[in-house]
């Protein structure tokens, strides 16, 4: 190559390199575990922990409503039974036995509306547990997806460099620290090719005494972007 070329052509690569390296760091960002799965698991787990607390409420009162109960029917055998003589006292059973019916009714509204309450949590466990398995799924043919570009770009990167090694050495020393110079001023963008009679890089018109040394030399410099420009 000459020497425009073998500038362009690290220029290329460099790019190349510069563009694929980007990736690389997007998809290394993306590889674990996304928030979209940790929010689907964060879900599960807080119907889960609910369901746990509405189940136990209702075990409490399924206790409770049978201890009624059985007071009640201990009452009601006391009530019934001819022993108790007393006028007060039989009163006394009987109001107590009203009580207990009272609250066993209320406890029983309440059960029932607990029991609702769990099958419908339940039903949100069910649901959420799909929501994550498929959320696990696509996250799982996303990571194999990303680690498989990812070792593409890293095998890219390696053959880039492999090639900036062999072109490094016909580089002038002078015009490689003018190309890294640029490099860092101009966003990456050193040498530039002309593109329809004006400049790659910034678009300005190229006079003719650029035209004449970019024929004899190659190589030349933009007086308005200062980049170089060759003709390859």
């Amino acid at each position: 190559m000459t020497r425009g070329a073998d500038l362009y052509r690290l220029q290329c690569l460099d790019r190349d390199g510069d563009e694929r390296r980007r990736r690389l760091a997007e998809v290394e960002a993306a590889l674990g575990e996304s928030e979209a799965l940790l929010q689907a698991r964060r879900s599960l787990e807080s119907v889960q922990a609910l369901v746990k607390k509405q189940a136990v409420s209702q075990r409490d009162l399924e206790l409770e409503t049978q201890g009624v109960a059985n007071k009640i029917s201990r009452s009601e055998q006391r009530l019934y039974s001819g022993a108790v003589t007393n006028p007060k006292e039989l009163t006394d059973l009987q109001s107590e036995v009203a009580s207990l019916r009272r609250r066993r009714q209320k406890l029983e509204d309440d059960l029932l509306a607990a029991m609702i309450e769990l099958e419908e949590t339940q039903d949100a466990q069910v649901d959420a547990q799909r929501h994550l398995d498929q959320t696990q799924a696509q996250w799982t043919s996303q990571q194999t997806d990303l680690a498989a570009e990812r070792d593409k770009l890293q095998d890219k990167l390696a053959e880039i460099e492999r090639m900036r090694t062999q072109v490094l050495p016909k580089i002038d020393a002078a015009d490689l620290a003018n190309y890294q110079t640029l490099r860092r001023r101009k966003s990456g963008l050193a040498v530039v090719q002309v593109s329809n009679g004006a400049c790659g890089g910034c678009g300005l018109a190229v006079p003719p005494s650029l035209e004449w040394q970019l024929r004899h030399e190659e190589v030349g410099t933009c007086s308005n972007c200062g980049r170089i420009i060759v003709r390859v």
